[in-house]
């Protein structure tokens, strides 16, 4: 057998720039372990390890209501790295919180790769001396979201497997083609979809939605930064609704795990709510096939709050 079952190394990978890496260490017959950290890492990940033996890939965090970058790892989740895992692929640049201690434990831990380094993220504006500092300032690591920014996820994972377990180099190289012409297919129709609203204006209540509108070409009026599925209280609200209507939307992206409130409020002020799966709320198990069926589904949501919106100007 060609695997390990414990590596001597710490890997880095900067998507196409693989300096310093090497395969995975042969000391004793088995599977290879590798975990993803979050579902969406580990669907793409699925489907650049499918059909390839002896190895077994797994969700290491499991469905999460709130935002993956708030994400504390659990001494429950170290342990089963450091003992359960060959390698980890992550998505670094900040979407895991804890992407220091991955990298910390050095030869006593699995090796492991951030595959979003050298990737091109969208950052927003430069925090100003004096402002205080949150993760909605800097690169906004959810690429993931956009069918276009998988692709290149895709290619970086595969980049990574390559060097890690070069002996089924082709096998990876061949399923990240299949995969990347897999999300072209779906990207090109989904703009076909939405090809009748492209430039329309719309406002965004989670950060990972920006990926969304960049792929469909919607024009962003305004983004309210807030927490996915967080409480809020009544000022909160009456600010956000007052932006909203000097933002001149009609039509609200939010994730699909907002509250059921705020949802409600947006809809009795006239907007039209699209909900989108932001890829936080799913089992180890749904892999690549289920993350295109959830792109698919966020692209007519989209659509289908648009419709609502021009039926009720109609109506008016």
């Amino acid at each position: 057998m060609r695997r390990a079952v414990k590596l001597a190394l710490m890997l880095l990978v900067l998507a196409f720039a693989l300096c310093g890496c090497k395969p995975l260490v042969q000391e004793e017959a088995g599977p290879i372990s590798i975990y993803a950290t979050f579902y969406p890492i580990y669907a793409l990940t699925e489907a650049v390890m499918q059909g390839v033996p002896d190895a077994a890939l797994h969700c290491l965090v499991q469905p999460q209501d709130g935002c993956l970058r708030a994400y504390q790892l659990s001494d429950w989740d170290a342990a089963l790295l450091i003992r359960g895992a060959d390698a980890v692929i992550a998505g670094g640049r900040g979407l895991e919180c804890f992407e220091s201690a991955l990298f910390g434990w050095g030869e006593d831990g699995p090796a492991v790769s951030a595959v979003l380094y050298n990737l091109e993220l969208y950052e927003p504006r430069q925090r100003v001396d004096g402002e205080a500092q949150s993760h909605f300032q800097g690169p906004n690591p959810h690429l993931y979201m956009s069918l276009d920014g998988a692709a290149h996820i895709v290619e970086s994972i595969s980049a990574t497997l390559v060097s890690l377990d070069p002996d089924y180099s082709e096998q990876y190289i061949s399923n990240a083609a299949n995969a990347v012409k897999a999300l072209d297919t779906l990207l090109d129709a989904s703009r076909s979809k939405l090809a009748a609203h492209k430039g329309r204006r719309v406002a965004l209540m989670s950060e990972a939605l920006i990926y969304v509108a960049q792929d469909y070409e919607l024009e962003v009026a305004d983004w309210i930064e807030r927490e996915p599925g967080s409480a809020y209280g009544d000022n909160e609200l009456a600010m956000w609704l007052e932006r909203l209507e000097k933002a001149d939307v009609e039509v609200v992206l939010i994730e699909k795990q907002a509250p059921q409130a705020l949802v409600e409020s947006l809809e009795a002020q006239g907007y039209a709510v699209a909900l989108i799966d932001v890829l936080s709320t799913h089992l180890e198990g749904e892999g690549f096939d289920r993350y295109l069926e959830i792109q698919d589904d966020n692209a007519q949501a989209i659509s289908d709050a648009f419709e609502r919106a021009d039926a009720g100007k109609e109506q008016h």
